[in-house]
């Protein structure tokens, strides 16, 4: 069972720290967790923000017509974070895989440079750059988590 040390030395062992305690602390079920459970509250922040940032992508595709091909491919980026990564992960967590778990999230974060990516090879600033770097950030936050699994 976690308590507030336990989810702070959980967080020294990630990448930013900061952000992870903001993660964990954010959902009260951190206090009485265990690792898994900590891991499995941190793919649910990463499906949140998947899903924050496809409402970005359909309010962008309205407001900047131009850049629709490269935010459908960002969409579709996002619908693999959200209805493919993380659904593999939780189930795989849940079935005691944390390498199958780890693999999910590290795609959630491929999928967020991926779109970064698609603007710059069409010649584009990216609308999208802070959006892809917290879910970037955040996908290799909770992957740091599944990896003390391992």
């Amino acid at each position: 069972m976690a308590d507030q040390k336990f989810v702070e030395n959980t967080c020294k062992g990630t990448p930013s720290p900061n952000l992870c305690l903001k993660i964990l602390l954010a959902n009260p079920k951190s206090q009485n967790s265990d690792l898994t459970d900590l891991a499995l509250i941190g793919v649910a922040a990463v499906e949140d923000k998947g899903v924050e940032i496809i409402r970005q992508i359909v309010a962008l595709k309205s407001s900047k017509p131009k850049l629709r091909p490269t935010l459908n491919y960002c969409e579709e980026a996002y619908h693999a974070v959200v209805y493919a990564d993380v659904p593999s992960s939780n189930e795989a967590l849940r079935g005691g895989l944390a390498k199958f778990a780890e693999d999910g999230m590290a795609n959630s974060a491929v999928e967020s440079q991926a779109c970064e990516r698609s603007f710059c090879e069409h010649g584009w600033m990216s609308p999208m750059t802070d959006s892809n770097k917290a879910m970037n950030d955040v996908a290799n936050v909770v992957r740091a988590i599944i990896r003390m699994l391992l």
